[in-house]
């Protein structure tokens, strides 16, 4: 009994934490793409110097690499100068115009950015630049809208060396005793899963000078295992909010409703309320944190009957930075702490985390993303099925780690493939924004109770395209 009640707590831990963990990469993943999307091959000019401005102050060339300098920098409001200076010297410069006008779009200076990309649209550039300057004036018609609407759809496929969590140690206690582990079912087991997401996202713009805005938005994600039938994981949430901005910051309150399912069987509903702060002191740097609290409502399923006992409240607080170095580089550092007050005081515990993760964007809309979390469980009371009448407490502490590779399929379709007729540029046009992304990730949870250790080694492979409309 306390290896199957060890076994059923561990997986409804890890399947409740995994589909939350989807979600927030999921955001991850469509931020870093979009902004990759947005980077021009070009050089940073880091080596030139406002001396050397000051000197030659009619130089075009020097001129326009100190603005590319100003931009890594993040100073977008000084590049913005140093471009108008340019154009007046040289209006037809259709590369200076054009990072103008991105500047200016960047600036969130919509007519401006429109005024400078219907000129360039009627000077000479080439089939990839007269491409590019289509594609921000789609983007600038789109934010100029009140109503927003995406969707965003993601397939893949995963492996796991140790997909049931299972402990580690082949020697488990079973009410203080230990006791080796000989059913199959206990034992680590590797499988393949199928993974597919949709998300429907929509936002309103209030009409205020500020930008204030409502939002919502469904998630639906399922696992679909090809051994571990039990194990199969399927979820639907709902999300709604609003961000009120004020200068430097942004405030947003937003609701949640998720429900998860094992095996085909409804086996939790979540509430939860969020209040974040986004704090921006400088242009290339972010200071943020929210606190959430949830009531979890767990129900019993065909293969646990013990699961109500994880019923109860979870209190969450998050404090984070983002920096960015470089428009190609940023680094986010995550504080995490966290409360859970279960039906049953060996269920409940107190939990705190760290986490790294750095970002860089490459030319063509490539990306790499690392990341590292450490956390630590500390559970209120001990589990007498486990430990018997040994007063210990259960501690948990876990180490994650992730490394992740995605680009455009553009990068690999040459814009030939198909021909040149009109159907095979819609094809092309279809196939060239889905983005595909290949993940490693090990994760290792020591403890003090041998029951409780465990590792798993993970690859990923997905597709996503996104639709705006």
């Amino acid at each position: 009994m306390g290896t199957s009640s060890a076994q059923t707590q561990q997986g409804v831990d890890v399947r409740s934490d995994e589909a939350r963990q989807f979600s927030t990469e999921y955001e991850r993943l469509t931020d870093v793409t979009e902004r990759a999307n947005l980077l021009l091959h070009t050089d940073d000019g880091g080596d030139i110097t406002y001396g050397d401005i000051l000197a030659n102050p009619d130089d075009i060339v020097l001129n326009f690499r100190w603005a590319k300098a100003q931009l890594a920098r993040g100073d977008v409001r000084g590049a913005s100068a140093t471009l108008e200076r340019i154009l007046v010297l040289d209006p037809e410069l259709a590369p200076v115009r054009l990072y103008y006008a991105i500047v200016l779009y960047r600036l969130d200076s919509l007519d401006e950015a429109r005024a400078q990309f219907d000129r360039l649209r009627g000077m000479t550039v080439s089939p990839e630049v007269s491409s590019d300057i289509d594609r921000y004036i789609t983007a600038i018609e789109r934010r100029r809208k009140r109503l927003r609407q995406s969707v965003t759809l993601t397939l893949g496929s995963q492996i796991d060396s140790n997909r049931n969590a299972a402990a580690s140690d082949k020697v488990q206690l079973i009410t203080g005793t230990p006791t080796t582990v000989t059913s199959s079912t206990d034992k680590p087991t590797n499988d393949v899963s199928y993974i597919g997401a949709l998300r429907y996202d929509v936002g309103y713009d209030l009409g205020y000078q500020e930008g204030h805005e409502i939002f919502a938005s469904m998630t639906g994600y399922t696992s679909d295992q090809v051994q571990l039938d039990s194990l199969d994981l399927g979820s639907f949430s709902i999300d709604a909010g609003a961000r009120i901005r004020g200068g430097y910051w942004v405030l947003t309150p937003s609701a949640n409703q998720t429900v998860q399912s094992l095996s085909r069987e409804k086996y939790l509903t979540s509430r939860t309320g969020r209040l974040r702060l986004d704090w921006n002191p400088r242009p290339f740097f972010n200071l943020n944190g929210d606190v959430s609290y949830s009531d979890e409502r767990y129900q019993n399923t065909s293969e646990s009957s013990a699961l109500r006992l994880h019923s109860g409240q979870r209190y969450g607080a998050r404090l984070g930075g983002n920096y960015t170095w470089t428009p190609h580089s940023r680094t986010t550092v995550n504080l995490f702490a966290g409360k859970k007050e279960a039906a049953r005081h060996y269920y409940s515990y107190d939990s705190l985390s760290t986490e790294l993760i750095h970002a860089y964007l490459f030319g063509g809309g490539s990306y790499i993303s690392a990341s590292i979390r450490h956390g630590m469980d500390v559970y209120r009371d001990p589990d007498f099925l486990v430990t018997g009448n040994s007063p210990q407490h259960r501690v948990d502490r876990s180490t994650r780690t992730k490394l992740t590779y995605g680009a455009p399929l553009a990068q690999l379709l040459p814009s030939d493939l198909f021909g040149d007729s009109k159907t095979a540029g819609e094809v092309y046009s279809f196939l060239a924004p889905i983005n595909w992304s290949i993940s490693a990730e090990y994760l290792k949870t020591t403890s003090n109770i041998p029951n409780y250790e465990y590792h798993n080694a993970r690859a990923q492979l997905f597709v996503t395209r996104r639709w705006e409309f």
